[in-house]
């Protein structure tokens, strides 16, 4: 086994990413909000797809506190989701009617399982997409390693193949934090270049974790225009 996989549950990273150009709002309310809030002004930059959004405001949670996946921030386990490969290709093709900025503008707010589990929040762990039916939920850290493929996490590929046609829908397994999460809980941010970097931080000005932006390219796709 990998080290990856003999982690503790509480020493897992966890990924949230947003535009950069929400980072101000973010940072001036001081935390992470869900969907449904945050679709009422807090996001001046949209950059998932609409009808996905829309399916995960109507997609119940199958634990406690339940509600729909909306009411939740979503991180995922793992960089390079299936929606970020999205979004840079909807970027590479010019696709009508969707974002168009592709995912070098984005930015990672990274924490861990443990720092949500040491502040009490209330959270929810899946083994796969949250709006997919045959999703699987838990709210029991003692169960989250064994529910998550986390070889799948961190391969290069996680395409569908003949032999395992659920590669994609695992690869999205999603840590689920119920309203909101405080930004004081954010750990690092990751960025794609140096440029962005730079402009992160910027946007920060003196805030702490203007010190704790890290460059990591291979989190991205980064497609340009074809």
């Amino acid at each position: 086994m990998s080290d990856a996989a003999n982690q503790s549950p509480r020493r897992r990273w966890i990924y949230h990413f947003t535009h950069l150009g929400n980072i101000p709002a973010i940072f001036a309310c001081g935390y992470l909000a869900c969907d449904v809030a945050a679709r009422s002004g807090m996001t001046c930059t949209e950059v998932g797809d609409p009808e996905i959004k829309e399916s995960r405001r109507r997609r119940p949670i199958m634990a406690e506190p339940g509600g729909q996946v909306g009411d939740y921030v979503p991180f995922y386990f793992a960089t390079r989701s299936p929606m970020m490969y999205r979004i840079a290709c909807d970027h590479r093709d010019s696709k009508p009617e969707r974002y168009a900025g592709g995912d070098r503008p984005l930015v990672y707010l990274v924490s861990t399982v443990g720092a949500i589990v040491d502040a009490a929040l209330t959270w929810v762990a899946t083994d796969g997409n949250a709006a997919t039916a045959t999703t699987e939920f838990s709210t029991n850290l003692q169960t989250l390693d064994a529910m998550v493929d986390w070889s799948l996490m961190t391969a290069e590929r996680w395409n569908n193949t003949a032999e395992d046609m659920d590669r994609q829908r695992r690869r999205q397994a999603e840590f689920l934090i119920h309203r909101s999460m405080p930004t004081s809980l954010i750990r690092w941010i990751g960025t794609y270049s140096d440029h962005y970097a730079a402009r992160t931080r910027a946007l920060l000005q003196d805030h702490r974790l203007a010190e704790r932006i890290i460059v990591r390219p291979d989190w991205y796709y980064g497609y340009g225009r074809r």
